[in-house]
């Protein structure tokens, strides 16, 4: 399937404006795609399977609209541009080429070795969602992906940009906190994993599993909330796969000497 078809699947469906009390100023619809390519027509297997719902800014504020586009178009579909629907769309054909080339070559490898081939299955599962983070007019794009691409298991990431409604520009640790935020912050975070993990200790932290003899860090992927700032850690971040995700909260009365 190549672009043009790829097009014609995709629907964009009209989902929310988000705080309805901000008017039309900052609204969004999600872009959707949702099929299951398979490499050889008639067979289950290996198929290609997408699942993808992304919002798209699309309110009376283009100076926000556009740069939320184009930052959630790179981010997720490597492309720098407001069109998010034409981004997804150059996704998707660059995931097929990748799945039809990889397939392709087990095939000829399976067949001079003299076996079956092994399918090579892939799936991508995106969700995203927004809400304003706090009184100081932030919004929040949360994304929720998974990923398989063979081998043993997927990988599901939680991501959170944060956007400035005054520009569309995006929020780093950098700009929320003051310099030097890292000596106050890491003790805190550290803490907070303690009591999210039950345990009294690093040591302790060790045998349940988390990576306690690398240090602690401030974790670039942040949520700002209404009271608090939740730091996300995905997978491998500090902990084995089989940990799952991580996110600390830390309330802002425990930070405010260090916000700006």
């Amino acid at each position: 399937m190549k672009t043009g078809k790829i097009i014609i699947a995709l629907s964009a469906i009209l989902a929310f404006t988000a705080c309805q009390e901000k008017g039309d100023k900052y609204a969004f619809q999600y872009v959707s795609f949702k099929e299951t390519l398979p490499y050889t027509q008639g067979k289950d297997h290996p198929s290609c399977v997408f699942d993808l719902h992304v919002l798209k800014a699309h309110g009376t504020d283009t100076i926000f609209a556009d740069a939320f586009n184009v930052d959630i178009s790179y981010f997720l579909f490597g492309k720098r541009t407001t069109d998010v629907r034409g981004a997804m769309t150059h996704f998707i054909d660059s995931v097929i080429d990748v799945f039809k080339q990889e397939n392709k070559e087990q095939i000829q490898y399976a067949k001079e070795e003299g076996f079956e081939p092994r399918d090579i299955d892939y799936e991508y599962v995106i969700n995203t969602e927004v809400h304003y983070g706090n009184h100081r007019d932030i919004i929040g794009h949360f994304i929720n992906m998974y990923q398989y691409t063979g081998g043993a298991h997927g990988g599901t990431f939680i991501t959170c940009r944060n956007y400035r409604l005054e520009d569309g520009s995006v929020i780093t640790l950098d700009d929320y906190f003051k310099p030097g935020y890292e000596e106050v912050l890491i003790p805190i975070l550290e803490k907070k994993l303690l009591e999210y993990a039950e345990c009294s200790s690093r040591d302790e932290l060790d045998e349940h599993g988390y990576f306690s003899k690398e240090p602690m860090f401030v974790s670039e992927n942040f949520e700002i909330r209404q009271d608090t700032i939740d730091f996300i850690y995905n997978q491998y971040d500090i902990a084995p796969y089989a940990m799952g995700i991580t996110t600390l909260s830390v309330p802002n009365d425990e930070i405010r000497t260090i916000l700006r």
